[in-house]
């Protein structure tokens, strides 16, 4: 009867979803409020009828719904995006984020709250949904203006630091502990997880995605899209992350390959599917018995949220050196809470230490802020208008006076440092990113060894070769990315050597300083190796053995190892730099629009359509031009580029292929 009852469970929650649904679409509303309030209809805590008998299968089920929903926003994210997002941006959700969550954690103090019930409140409140704000903008129409580009900016750097928070929190629920140095060394492990997942993601799986789409059945890539998910989000729970973290990271490695479109519109239906569970089981776990203590705590914590956001968000965009009437109506889009809430709370009730009554009052201020957030976006045109023209003139001044400072420090600081200090900022970066992906090799060895070290039979444990042998394995990974890391800080204290002092009479001066450089570095990467590796190798001369024995492997085989280290970067920069397939614009024939935009550094920047030449090389033509001040329809052949335009490029199927090859050399990122 157990399978029975949860079919008709099921037929419940999809039916009353349905309805939802429908009615939604009707009334203009959200249909994630639509299923919130189905699923307080049919819950078990709305008299008089319980509709649904098996609650906890349906939990069960929308589990799944996280994972899949989690995956959409991540393969909605893509790590190309990032380079789009703007320091603005940046600090806009930086500032919301922080200020959102003080604000949460305070307010549930002032509420007799319990510590982790109020940090778990400013976690709920400080994610903005990306979801809701995009049907909504997609709805009025408003998704090419200059605001929208900034809310999904900060939209973006959002959905880096809710996954950061879901690492965090998970770790403080599972530990309890919320000191500096745990916070840090879990900071430190997540960074690693994301930064080692996301390299072999980008090596494995383009190439695992390219097999199964080469058959001819869909449910091959279907179920390859699938394993890979559930195989990474089981992934990240097994190294003591959540589930939720592994499937936004997963969803963000499949946005980079080419396949990306076809595998959205596969897994779509089965992510609505689920979602809709998710949502209405989300309305069905409200209890409402926590309005006895005081009614009005859903009605005062949404004004919190709606309040809280548009100050915060607004003067994060200002900070960012954005106009008052941008981040105004920024900061009115962004006045919600959504399905990263669910998430967070649903979290916290997995562990057991938050209260039921959190994740009730989460759920709905949620659908109250769904249910606002239109209304807040259609007004803040007029906000914005009404601060312009009758705000105190002491602060729209300071604000234009700021924004002139920003723009002109930032062009005297580039000017300044663009030569000196440019190369020395790419090798830090590559090597702060390798040193991360050869953290993520020893750290991943230590957790595997710790979940599944016990499953060895005793004398393997007893003999203390189980743990050395998952470190071997780790090391091994990691040793082509140590060899690349030490040959690049050669390069790096070469350089940091030569600008220093630049003088010919400096050369004394020079090598001494490289020397010291590279002693004090490569003596704290021995040390940070050591301590990485400590875990596994407890006693010191196992310890020194190993370690010897693999700089003798790099040492020898140190040409191989340079050469394995070379395919995997050119592999992952193919990756990287092989746009996705565009569905482009069907017209009649042949014929369809590709847009493309010019990047900041494009020749193509200045030129004259018709100097461009791609007319005459390709056939294709440029139709439209979108730019930040007009729309240009059909330019004529004066027009210049600039940059940041995006190129409505027509033709034949063989025309806008040559043209997308042209537009790519010269600069040009398909969008």
């Amino acid at each position: 009867m157990h399978g029975l009852e949860l079919v008709q469970d099921l037929a419940v929650v999809m039916a009353a979803a349905a309805v939802a649904t429908i009615l939604c679409q009707r009334l203009r509303q959200p249909v994630v409020l639509g299923y919130i309030l189905a699923g307080i209809v049919i819950g078990p805590n709305t008299p008089p009828i319980t509709m649904v008998t098996d609650e906890a299968a349906i939990k069960t089920l929308s589990e799944l719904g996280v994972i899949l929903l989690m995956f959409s926003i991540g393969i909605h994210f893509s790590f190309r995006k990032l380079r789009e997002v703007g320091l603005a941006a940046v600090i806009a959700a930086v500032v919301e984020i922080a200020g959102m969550f003080l604000l949460g954690h305070e307010a549930g103090k002032w509420l007799g709250w319990s510590r982790m019930d109020s940090i778990f409140l400013g976690a709920v409140l400080s994610i903005s949904s990306t979801t809701i704000i995009a049907k909504a903008l997609e709805a009025m129409g408003l998704l090419r203006k200059e605001f929208s580009r900034l809310v999904f900016g900060i939209l973006i750097v959002e959905d880096i630091l809710a996954v950061a928070m879901l690492g965090v929190l998970t770790h403080l629920g599972r530990t309890g502990e919320v000191d500096l140095a745990s916070t840090g060394t879990t900071m430190l492990s997540l960074t690693a997880f994301l930064v080692g997942v996301a390299v072999v993601g980008f090596l494995v799986i383009p190439r695992l995605i390219d097999l199964a789409s080469r058959t001819e059945l869909e449910e091959v890539l279907l179920i390859t899209v699938l394993g890979i998910i559930f195989g990474i989000s089981l992934l990240a729970q097994k190294l003591g992350f959540s589930v939720a973290l592994g499937a936004f990271l997963a969803g963000a490695v499949l946005a980079e390959v080419r396949q990306v479109k076809r595998i959205d519109r596969l897994v779509g239906p089965l992510r609505d599917v689920f979602s809709a569970i998710f949502f209405t089981s989300s309305g069905m776990l409200i209890k409402f018995d926590f309005l006895k203590e005081g009614p009005g705590t859903v009605v005062w914590i949404m004004l919190l949220v709606v309040v809280g956001k548009i100050i915060f968000s607004s003067l994060g965009a200002l900070l960012g050196g954005c106009d008052l009437r941008t981040a105004t109506r920024a900061g009115f889009s962004l006045a919600q809470i959504g399905e990263f809430s669910f998430i967070i709370a649903g979290l916290g009730m997995t562990l057991g230490v938050m209260s039921e009554r959190l994740y009730s009052i989460a759920v709905l201020v949620s659908a109250g802020t769904t249910l606002t957030t239109p209304y807040l976006i259609s007004g803040s045109g007029a906000a914005a208008g009404w601060l312009e023209q009758r705000g105190p003139l002491w602060f729209t001044e300071f604000w234009k006076t700021y924004q002139s400072w920003l723009r002109s420090f930032g062009a005297t600081s580039r000017e300044k440092h663009r030569m000196a200090w440019g190369f020395i900022r790419k090798l830090a970066g590559q090597l702060m990113l390798q040193l991360t992906l050869i953290s993520a090799c020893l750290l991943s060895a230590a957790a595997l060894w710790r979940t599944y070290g016990d499953r060895f039979p005793d004398r393997f444990a007893v003999a203390d070769w189980g743990a050395p042998l998952f470190w071997a394995g780790g090391a091994l990974l990691a040793l082509p990315v140590v060899v690349a890391w030490i040959r690049k800080f050669l390069a790096l204290g070469v350089l940091v050597s030569e600008v220093t002092f630049p003088r010919a009479d400096q050369l004394s001066a020079r090598k001494l300083a490289q020397g010291l450089f590279l002693g004090i570095g490569y003596l704290f990467f021995a040390l940070w190796l050591i301590l990485l590796s400590a875990p596994l190798l407890p006693t010191g001369k196992l310890l020194l053995g190993l370690f010897g024995l693999a700089a003798l492997l790099g040492g020898l085989g140190r040409k191989r190892l340079v050469r394995i280290y070379s395919q995997g970067q050119a592999k992952i920069r193919e990756t990287w730099e092989t746009p996705p397939d565009q569905d482009g614009l069907n017209l009649p024939g042949e014929s369809t629009v590709h847009v493309h935009q010019i990047d900041p550094r494009s020749p193509l920047i200045g030129k004259t359509l018709a100097e461009t030449g791609l007319r005459k090389k390709t056939g294709a033509v440029i139709v439209a031009i979108e730019r930040k001040a007009r729309n240009m329809v059909s330019p004529g052949p004066e027009t210049a580029l600039e940059e940041g335009d995006q190129l409505f490029v027509f033709g034949e199927k063989e025309q806008i292929r040559a043209a997308d090859e042209y537009l790519r050399r010269e600069g040009a990122t398909e969008v």
